[in-house]
Order: structure tokens, then C-alpha cells, then sequence
């Protein structure tokens, strides 16, 4: 259902225009010159008083709101534009049939006025739209303007989270809170996150290029230019849309933005629109904002149910929908507070109404993950540095290309080197690329010899092809080992692999090392190239990479870094597809004094990264352990699992000294000492608690 606005001809005020699902409604809306914030507006004509209007509009803007002030706003808004048809639109069948209804609100863009006005907020005389306990009700901003079209993701959406400042600024840190949501939801596999904090235009323009995420999520201060709305980024000061857009979109344009920004939804120019609008005047096709301040449980609630409504494959504005709803749960008072009103979607016109961002069938590269034991709970937190090193592997920049990635300290016991390697396979195959993981071994079971690495590369390609539904291809390694008479079909062709590789582990000749890995290299290249046929994200640039837990402990580590150091650029692979290989390890022990040789030896040869895999820095654990606390203790979620908040004026230096007891190990996250700590700072008023699973659940019971 579109609702139209535009300037009324030869008076004051708009025409309305109520339209869809064979309703055609048409009426004129006056408008009166009142004064708000020192500035003078035009909004819709009401039957309050001027003063009383103004007074209103006062108190909804400085959030001093009294009791009934919203459902008044809200009904200001609704006697507007809908009162004349609301029952008409309630009542026509296909409403009636889908149980809901879109409300997509347009006008021209230039008319800030209208652009001010929180209409997300309308009620009618029960109840917000938004909360209608018939009807699931959509509120969406249509801009009016034609964008390339849009295609649905059929693979695991890409979102970049781009940080406008450090973390730790006092305003920055509230914002940066959605990237414990955004961790909680690469864990689950919602999609595929990356982190870049204290972006320029131009970092930000590099990471859009080289990343080519679905989704753009940025949180910066929201300031204004001349009264258009913009962003803070690092050292570029005020940033508008006209250079904003340009970052967004090189090499690759985004499907939706996220603006965690104060005002990037509603703050405009005369003659202008809000930010928002404005990206989506430039060829962003989706693009959310918000339009003032936002609880922190409404916030969370809202953006949880709305990503992952898309990522269940749910149209856009059903989605959108879910998410206020949730919002409102939240609000003791939603006569009094506007919170959950504030969200806004904007969307280019010509982005079908029942556009779903996210094909269902895209999760199924979590099952994969799973069977390969790259997923774990809680969230992963910190290492970014480390992580951001994976789109190095493969760069088009040989400056960049990295061809072995050694994550080392002196003793990385309890410092999450696994999780680590995880976190990696994990991001490397939402990429498209085939990680082999071996490790984590018991300290008796670490391979000894080449034979028995190559033994858990073999296992690790079995599981791989299998869950790919990726036919195996007659291995070279094995060659000699495979029995005489194999079928050719794909069931006969993976009995033989197995009994090949069962041969081969019990073979106790002496391999050579040459020989073995050019076999090996061969194998590896065969499994990239058979991979390339696979669906989306797997193509023609998909490559395996090897990752390698604890490598001090393994017996055959002088061998294989010797391999390290002579293989070139290739690593385990061939000149066309290298295969790199990132490994963990201590070299402070008795046994990493090969690690640390080597790492001293290729620290400054092109191809070779050793960042240091130490305790977290300060202001990473002081984020790092507030994301763990965002999100449920399990993926399951239930009544018993609530999530820690920091309130946005929080001391910093309580949080860091807090969170100091567990001496920067991210492993603190897996026993029950951090929450511990969390109930603590709840009580002395630092954090809040609440409980989005049955929150939503309560929500479930209600309206479904």
C-alpha cells in the first residue's frame, strides 16, 4: 500500500494519495507554520492549538515526553494521512488474506519537513500500527527514484561493519555495541562479518572493494553540513552523501546500508533530504537509519529479529515489521517514550514490495561448517588484526599476497589459538574457499611424522567432498594404494578413497618429502578445481588453504618448515593455486625454538605475516567480553539466558578494571566467571539486563 505526499498546487499543504490492493483513496492535508528547536516547519494541520502542537513537538524532540504524549503524535500523524481509509485498508481482502499490510510512505525528496517527522510512530485509536494485534504492520520510507535491480543472495550474506572512530570513544562505544550482535550473528551463520574500525573514506572504500560486502554497516557520530545530515570518519571530518556514496560503491554495490548515526534518518536541509534518503538517491537500494535515540533492548531487539528475518529468507517489509514489533516489547511506557518508533527503512521505489534480500537455502554452508568444526559458541571477540590477514591469503596485490600467516606468542595456552584457527576456517569458507583444519590433537596424538599430517589432511578432504557433494577426485597421494577394481560412480569412487587411505596409514615405509608433497600439491589443486563448479560463494577464485593448530608440538615441524621456506609462493599448491597455510604456535616453550628461528628468519620476506597471539589488549577484552554478554549463552537461547548491557555513560575505566581479572584470555568466555562479573556491574548500575529470547517468545505467544 503506497501512501503519496505531495505539495499541494495552489495551496498550503500536501495532496494524499492512498493506494494498492484496489484501494484508491485521495485527500488534501493542510499544513500549518509552527516552531520547533528555534526553527520554523511546516507539518501537518491538527486539531490541537498552535502552542499545544508546538509544545508537543518540543518534548517528543528533547525526549522529556509526558504521559500519552506519543499515542497524541502518534494520532496527530495518523489523522494525517490515514484516518479517511484505515478502515478501508483493514477490511480489503488481500490485508485480510496475508494478515498485514505495508504502509510504504513517499514524497518528494526535498521535503525535509516531512522527512522530520517520525511517522513510524502513527496509532490509531487502540493502538500503534506497529503493535495492531490483527494485523502485522510495515512502515517503509520509498524514495522515489529508479536503482539498478536488485538480486536476491543465494549464499551467506557479506556484511561490513565499519567503526567511524575507536571503540572506546564515549560515543562511538554504544553504536559499536551492534557488533556484538553482528558477531552473535556470523556465529550462527547468519552471515559473514568483518570488522574496520577507525575507517576513512578511503580505508572504507578499500575494504568495500576488496570485501564486496552485501551490507554496509556503519556506526559514526551524526553531525550536519550546511543542515544536511552526515557522518563523522576519521580524519575526513563531515562526510555527506555525494562522498559517502562513492565509498560504498567501488567495485561493488552494496545491497543495503545500515547508519548507526543520531539523526541519519531524519535530519535534513530545506530543500534536502536525510541522509538516508540521500544514499538511496545515489543507487544504494535499501537503506536503514535511525531518527533519534533508541533503548538498548528495543535497539538489540529490533536489529535481531529484522537481520534475521532476512536471513530466513522473509520479505523485506515483513521483516522490518518483526523488528519494531519486537522493539516495542520493550517499552513500559510506549505512550511515553518513541524508541522503538525510531528505526526508519528507506527504499528505492523500484525495490519490489515482497523483494526477499536472502534466499533460506543459503544457510546451508553453516551445516558444512558445522561437520568441519568450524563453529563454535560464544562469540568469537578480538584478533581482528589477525582475522583481517584472511583476504590477504589470495590478494590481486602480490604486495599483499600472504603465503604462510604464523599466529605466535610465547605460551598461547588459554589465549584461544584454536578458536582462532576456527574463526579463520570459518571466514575463508563463506568466502568460497576450502579450509583443511588439522588440529586441535591431544598432546600424544599431534602428527609425528609426514605421514601421519598427511593422514589428517586426507581425513579432512573426506569430510570436505562429503559435505560438499563434491565428487572426489583419484587422488595422486594415494595412487598406489587405491584397490585394483573401483566402480566409477561417485559411492564406489569415495569406498575407494577410504580404503586407500586406510592402506596408506598403515604403510610404514619411509616417505620422501619431496615426493609426497608435489603428490599432495597435485591432490589439492584437483580439489580446488573440481570445487570451482559448486554454487555460490565457490567459483573460479576458490582455493584451500591449510590451517595448522599448535605446530610446536608436532613432530614433524622442522621437516615442515623447511617446506615453508623453499616452496616459494605456492606453499602446499601449484604456481596457479597456491595453497597458504596459517598456523599457532608457542615459541617460548622448549619446543618452539624451530618456531621462533623460522618466524625471526622470514619475519621480513614478502608473503610471510607472525602477528602475535598475546592476551587481549585492554580495550579489546573491555568490547571483546561486552559482545559475549550481548547475546544468549547459547545458540538455543531459552528463558534462562540473558544478555548484559552497558548503560551509554558507563565508566570506562570500571568496565577495564572489571574485566582485568581475566588477564586479557579470551578463553574466560567459556566458564561461568564473566557473567558472574556482569551481575555484579548490573547491581552497582553499570549494565542492564534483559531477555531478548523470552521477550520474543512472550511475542510469539501473542500474535502468532
Amino acid at each position: 500500500m503506497v501512501v503519496d505526499l505531495t505539495p499541494a498546487v495552489g495551496a498550503e499543504g500536501w495532496s494524499v494519495r492512498v493506494h494498492g490492493a484496489d484501494i484508491e483513496s485521495d485527500h488534501h492535508l493542510g499544513a500549518e507554520r509552527i516552531r520547533v528547536d528555534g526553527e520554523h516547519r511546516w507539518v501537518p494541520a491538527s486539531t490541537m492549538s498552535t502552542d499545544n502542537l508546538e509544545a508537543l513537538l518540543c518534548r517528543i524532540s528533547t525526549r522529556s515526553t509526558d504521559d500519552d504524549d506519543v499515542r497524541r503524535y502518534g494520532q496527530w500523524l495518523f489523522d494525517a494521512v490515514l484516518a479517511p481509509v484505515w478502515r478501508q485498508i483493514r477490511s480489503a481482502p488481500e490485508v485480510r488474506a496475508h494478515r498485514g499490510v505495508e504502509l510504504a510512505l513517499r514524497w518528494p525528496v526535498d521535503q525535509a519537513d516531512l522527512h522530520r517527522l517520525v511517522w513510524e510512530a502513527v496509532h490509531d485509536e487502540r493502538a500503534p500500527l506497529a503493535a495492531d494485534p490483527e494485523l502485522l504492520v510495515a512502515i517503509t520510507r520509498l524514495v522515489p527514484v529508479e536503482v539498478d535491480a536488485v538480486a536476491t543472495i543465494e549464499r551467506t550474506p557479506r556484511v561490513l561493519f565499519a567503526v567511524g572512530g575507536a571503540l572506546v570513544d564515549e560515543v562511538i562505544r554504544p553504536g559499536a555495541m551492534f557488533m556484538g550482535l553482528l558477531r552473535g550473528f556470523d556465529a550462527r551463520g547468519v552471515c559473514s562479518a568483518k570488522a574496520a574500525h577507525t575507517v576513512t573514506l578511503h580505508s572504507l572504500s578499500e575494504h568495500c572493494a576488496r570485501f564486496r560486502p552485501d551490507l554496509v554497516h556503519v556506526v559514526a557520530h551524526g553531525d550536519t553540513v550546511d543542515g544536511r545530515g552526515s557522518i563523522v570518519l576519521g580524519d575526513d571530518g563531515q562526510v555527506t552523501a555525494d562522498k559517502l556514496a562513492p565509498a560504498l560503491t567501488s567495485a561493488h554495490r552494496p545491497l543495503a546500508v545500515v547508519l548507526s548515526a543520531c539523526g541519519s534518518g531524519s535530519t535534513a536541509a530545506d530543500g534536502g533530504g536525510p541522509l538516508a534518503a540521500e544514499l538511496v538517491q545515489q543507487g544504494i537500494p535499501i537503506v536503514t537509519a535511525v531518527s533519534g535515540e533508541v533503548s538498548e533492548q528495543a535497539c538489540r531487539l529490533y536489529t535481531r529479529r529484522l537481520v534475521e528475518a532476512i536471513s530466513d529468507g522473509t520479505p523485506l517489509a515483513v521483516a522490518v515489521a518483526r523488528g519494531r514489533r519486537a522493539a516495542l516489547l520493550d517499552s513500559t511506557s510506549p505512550r511515553a517514550r518513541l524508541d522503538w518508533a525510531m528505526p526508519s527503512l528507506f527504499v528505492a521505489q523500484s525495490v519490489p514490495p515482497s523483494f526477499r534480500p536472502v534466499d533460506a537455502r543459503a544457510r546451508r554452508i553453516v551445516e558444512i561448517a558445522d561437520a568441519l568444526k568450524l563453529r563454535e559458541w560464544p562469540v568469537f571477540i578480538g584478533r581482528t588484526s589477525i582475522l583481517n590477514l584472511v583476504d590477504d591469503l589470495f590478494s590481486t596485490d602480490v604486495n599483499r599476497r600472504l603465503l604462510v600467516v604464523g599466529a605466535v606468542g610465547d605460551d598461547i595456552a588459554g589465549l584461544g589459538g584454536t578458536r582462532l584457527l576456527r574463526e579463520m576456517g570459518y571466514l575463508l569458507l563463506l568466502r568460497g574457499h576450502l579450509p583443511l583444519l588439522l588440529g586441535p590433537f591431544d598432546p600424544t596424538t599431534s602428527p609425528g611424522d609426514l605421514r601421519a599430517m598427511l593422514l589428517a589432511l586426507l581425513d579432512c578432504i573426506g569430510i570436505l567432498t562429503t559435505e560438499l557433494g563434491l565428487a572426489l577426485p583419484r587422488l595422486r597421494l594415494l595412487q598406489r594404494y587405491y584397490p585394483p577394481t573401483a566402480g566409477d560412480d561417485e559411492f564406489a569412487a569415495r569406498v575407494a578413497f577410504y580404503e586407500a587411505k586406510s592402506r596408506f596409514g598403515k604403510d610404514t615405509g619411509e616417505l620422501d618429502w619431496g615426493v609426497a608433497t608435489t603428490l599432495l600439491a597435485a591432490d589439492l589443486d584437483a580439489l580446488a578445481r573440481c570445487a570451482q563448479d559448486l554454487p555460490e560463494p565457490f567459483g573460479a577464485e576458490t582455493r584451500v588453504v591449510v590451517l595448522a593448530d599448535e605446530i610446536h608440538r608436532w613432530g614433524v615441524l622442522g621437516e615442515l618448515l623447511d617446506h615453508l621456506k623453499s616452496s616459494g609462493r605456492n606453499g602446499f599448491g601449484v604456481r596457479e593455486r597456491p595453497v597458504p597455510l596459517v598456523f599457532t604456535a608457542s615459541n617460548g616453550v622448549p619446543s618452539g625454538a624451530t618456531v621462533k628461528s623460522f618466524c625471526e628468519r622470514m619475519a621480513n620476506m614478502p608473503g610471510y605475516a607472525f602477528p602475535e597471539l598475546g592476551p587481549l589488549r585492554t580495550d579489546e577484552a573491555v568490547i571483546g567480553f561486552q559482545w559475549v554478554l550481548l547475546n544468549p549463552l547459547s545458540p538455543r537461547g531459552g528463558d534462562d539466558a540473558p544478555v548484559y548491557a552497558a548503560l551509554p555513560d558507563a565508566p570506562y575505566d570500571i568496565l577495564a578494571d572489571s574485566f582485568d581479572i581475566f588477564d586479557g584470555k579470551p578463553s574466560a568466555v567459556r566458564g561461568p566467571q564473566l557473567h558472574k562479573v556482569a551481575k555484579l556491574l548490573e547491581r552497582i548500575n553499570v549494565f542492564v539486563t534483559g531477555d531478548d529470547e523470552a521477550a520474543w517468545s512472550r511475542y510469539e505467544s501473542r500474535y502468532s
